[in-house]
Formats: structure tokens, C-alpha cells, sequence
């Protein structure tokens, strides 16, 4: 088999390998008659945890999925809480961000986010928020953003001091913002109990690195000598883990020095802008893949953990001609085949 072909079933290989990763990690049910059971919960995007919870007692034990009319809650050790509801007339599982005076939920759905609060004596009761955009004559687009969640927070909030001006001032629902509108509430208006707030604090946005190196094949240039070539160089990936630790946005510079018919060489620069997945951190073995933005772009591969913050990996790329439609390939321009030192900051 040529190396070429051995590529492409690298591709789809690991990419059917990436699709199918589990995130198992530490946490507990809460069943319905009380009982509080340890062992390991996928962890998966907020859209599915709102529906399912998929749990094992232990790494032989046999996965149980659990649907919020099963369970009353479940629990990622030091984490994420989730706490079966009602809403809307069904049952879903709200994740629990703030433990107080008044508590906040999240449940995020196919057409949106939605915020909900509750406070003791009171129903539980959403933040409903809109954003509508309109046009004038003059073709002018505005946007009108809905305040009726201010007026919720308000009548919510009306014993604590000096609190609405503070509540004028916040804009679309969001986590950070109403979590900490709603512990300052707490501790305005209640003495000498903390509130709980159940979220692992994740920075906005992080930034790794990852060195390669290894040889590149160009395909269908006729002035070029048919052979590998070496290519080196560095990428960035940027991701934001408060929204998916998996997902990931990489840039950076590959450089190698093809050679033509007539022995003169030149540089070849590629500077690869992708989106791309890569398996969950517990795992030792992380495949991953990603695609590029302006054109048929295409990388697989797989990285082992060598130490907390350093990996090895190795990895596929393919690169396309364009066809007449965007992003859709047309015929290979060149493939690699690098290996890469991943460092996890």
C-alpha cells in the first residue's frame, strides 16, 4: 500500500476513533429514594447534560444512562452540579451555579441559553431574555434587547441595598455575571453564611503550543522533483474551556523547501487556520482532528501523554485544490506526515 493511500485511511480511522470518545470523570447520583452512589460520569456539552446523565459505578462497571425523571441529581466531584426540574411541564436537569439566597440554573437547549433563579418561599422562574433585530426605512438594522429580566432581578432583589443600579447594568444572562450578582446579593443581605457556587473555575481563553517536524509530498506540480520533503514549523491553539474544552482554534506557520526540475528550491509557507476537536484530557491517548477555514484542509491525528503538560503525537495533514464550490476539494495539492511536541499550558 503507498504511503498516500495509507494517509487518507489514517483519516478516516482516526477521525471515526475521535467521534467516539468518552470523558469519563469522578462524580455521584442522587437517585430518587435518596441514596447517594459514587463512581464516573461522561462528561459531554451542556445540550446533552440537560437531558441524560451516562454513568458507571466504575471503570469495569457497565454505562447506565440516567434521564432526569430517573435520578434527582448528579454531581461532578469539585464541579459541575446538575438538579432534575420541571420545566415547561417536563423534566430536564438544570445545572445548579449558585447555592444562596437565591439560587441560579442553566439549561442550555437546541434554540438557546436559559437562565432561571429561584428564591426560597418562591417558584422557580426564568430569566427571559431576546434579542430582536429590525430594520428601518432607511434599511438601518437596530438590534432592541428585551429588559424584562431586569425587572425580574429587581423585584427578586428589592431587600438588598444599593442593588439597582447594579442590576440596570447587566446585559445578556450569562454565567459569570449572575453568578456573582448573585453572591453579592447573599452576602448583602445574609450574615455569616457563605453561598456555594458549583462550577471548577476555567480561564476565558487558553493558549497552547505545538512544535513539528517530518517530511511533506507534493502532488500534480510538474516542476517539482517527486520526493519528501522535510517540513518544520510552530502553531498556537487557542480554546475557551467555560465553553468546550474539546473544541479548539489553531494558527500558525509550516515551512518546507521544495525543489524544481532544475535544482532551484524555494520556500513553501503554509499558514493553517483550523477548527478542531481533540479527545477529552483523562484519557493518555488524545486523537484529534481538524479542518481548515479558506480551504480543503484536512489534519488527523493522535497524541500520548508524556507528562502533565507535555505530549507526543503524530499527525496527517492533507491539502486540496479548491473545486468551483467553497471548501469542497478538488484534487490533492500535498500531504505530510509530522510528529509534534504538544505542550499543555
Amino acid at each position: 500500500m503507498k504511503l498516500r493511500q495509507l494517509v487518507f485511511l489514517g483519516l478516516i480511522l482516526i477521525t471515526g476513533i475521535t467521534n467516539a470518545q468518552t470523558d469519563f470523570r469522578s462524580g455521584y447520583i442522587i437517585k430518587t429514594e435518596g441514596d447517594t452512589i459514587y463512581g464516573e460520569i461522561d462528561y459531554k456539552g451542556d445540550l446533552f447534560m440537560g437531558k441524560v446523565c451516562r454513568f458507571r459505578s466504575n471503570k469495569q462497571a457497565q454505562e447506565i444512562e440516567y434521564s432526569p425523571q430517573d435520578i434527582i441529581a448528579y454531581r461532578f466531584v469539585d464541579d459541575k452540579f446538575y438538579i432534575s426540574r420541571e420545566v415547561n411541564d417536563r423534566k430536564v436537569f438544570l445545572e445548579f451555579l449558585i447555592n444562596g439566597q437565591i439560587d441560579i440554573y442553566y439549561l442550555r437547549e437546541e434554540k438557546g441559553d436559559h437562565y432561571f433563579l429561584e428564591k426560597k418561599g418562591e417558584k422557580l422562574i426564568e430569566l427571559t431574555y431576546e434579542e430582536v433585530i429590525s430594520r428601518s426605512k432607511n434599511d438601518i438594522r437596530y438590534i432592541h434587547k428585551s429588559k424584562q429580566h431586569i425587572g425580574i432581578l429587581n423585584i427578586y432583589m428589592q431587600d438588598a441595598t444599593d442593588f439597582q443600579l447594579r442590576i440596570a447594568k447587566v446585559g445578556k444572562p450569562e454565567h459569570e455575571s449572575l453568578i456573582k450578582l448573585a453572591k453579592d446579593y447573599h452576602n448583602n443581605v445574609c450574615e455569616g453564611e457563605e453561598c456555594i457556587i458549583y462550577q471548577r473555575k476555567l480561564p476565558f481563553v487558553k493558549i497552547n503550543f505545538e512544535i513539528l517536524g517530518g517530511i511533506i509530498n507534493f502532488a500534480n506540480l510538474e516542476d517539482l522533483n517527486d520526493r519528501y520533503y522535510i517540513q518544520s514549523g510552530v502553531l498556537v491553539h487557542f480554546s475557551m474551556p467555560r465553553t468546550n474544552e474539546k473544541m479548539y482554534l489553531k494558527v500558525g506557520v509550516l515551512i518546507s523547501s521544495p525543489e524544481k526540475l532544475n535544482g532551484d528550491k524555494y520556500s513553501y509557507i503554509r499558514v493553517p487556520i483550523h477548527l478542531g476537536y481533540m479527545a477529552p484530557k483523562a484519557n493518555k491517548i488524545r486523537p484529534y482532528a481538524s479542518i481548515g477555514f479558506f480551504s480543503p484542509s484536512y489534519t488527523v491525528g493522535v497524541r500520548v501523554k508524556l507528562s502533565k503538560k507535555l505530549y507526543f503525537g503524530l499527525q496527517t495533514n492533507a491539502n486540496f485544490f479548491s473545486s468551483k464550490f467553497p471548501l469542497v476539494p478538488k484534487e490533492l495539492f500535498n500531504y505530510s506526515i509530522l510528529t509534534s511536541l504538544y505542550i499543555d499550558l
